[in-house]
């Protein structure tokens, strides 16, 4: 059946929690005065498609500073396993009232995240009726304006049928490497080759400078906007050029394999 779409059936969920091993509290590290991740919600809100944008962090004392955050801005929060970050996506999804029909997953490391990306991402999905999308695939990731967009009921499935710890704790390894589903991978701008995820101190240091560079004058500046900074000045490149993408996966992989010998 053809995906229906509607502004009604869409649910934004941004995967949030505070205890990062390579940089603790990132998501509210504060850049002039304001956390990270009130910046993503800012950029994220103008989008012409989303019902609903919730983040589900975890049960976890350490999480508390999230719901908190949530709370005292007004903005829908859950909280479930975490480690079992594919059962928290699930309970998310199916805890709204009605059930939404299509997910739309952001993490709040990707401060920098923009509505035109999410956009672009939900138009390919319903335009090629697709189970699954992503701009964001090996090896041409759009490190930091990740978008990942798949049915509910897709996602029904990776939860009952995935086992392998890097499949609950990645909520899509199960999808992507399932050939049953109609799968789309495509980059929003193909000239982009940048990490601009925050996952380390250095991280952190560029996203700061981009964001001070640009926030005062427009705070939904674009990814061209940035594609174009990152080109004028490439020294800025230089800041957190040891940082990988990806290296949470590959360490969960690298246990794995580990824990099978």
């Amino acid at each position: 059946m053809k995906n229906k779409r509607s502004k009604n059936n869409i649910l934004c969920i941004v995967q949030a929690r505070m205890s990062s091993s390579r940089l603790p509290g990132k998501v509210l590290k504060e850049v002039i005065d304001r956390p990270l991740l009130s910046y993503m919600i800012e950029r994220i809100k103008p989008s012409k498609n989303l019902s609903k944008i919730v983040i589900a962090t975890s049960w976890d004392l350490s999480d508390d500073p999230i719901t908190n955050w949530c709370i005292e801005n007004n903005i829908a929060g859950f909280r479930g396993s975490l480690n079992d970050v594919l059962d928290r996506f699930y309970q998310c999804a199916i805890s709204q009232d009605p059930v939404l029909d299509t997910i739309i997953r952001l993490t709040a490391d990707c401060p920098l995240h923009h509505y035109e990306v999410i956009d672009f991402a939900i138009d390919y999905f319903y335009v090629n009726d697709l189970d699954y999308f992503t701009n964001s695939f090996e090896p041409d990731y759009e490190d930091g304006f990740d978008v990942e967009v798949f049915k509910t009921d897709v996602l029904k499935e990776a939860w009952k049928n995935a086992r392998k710890p890097s499949e609950r704790e990645h909520v899509t390894l199960w999808i992507r490497n399932n050939p049953a589903f109609k799968k789309g991978f495509k980059k929003y701008r193909d000239e982009y080759k940048f990490k601009l995820s925050v996952d380390s101190l250095d991280d952190f240091i560029l996203v700061e400078k981009i964001i001070e560079h640009f926030y005062k004058k427009d705070p939904l500046f674009t990814i061209d906007d940035v594609i174009l900074l990152l080109k004028e000045h490439p020294e800025y490149l230089e800041i957190n050029k040891s940082s990988k993408i990806d290296e949470g996966l590959e360490l969960s992989l690298r246990n794995e394999i580990e824990n099978l010998k």
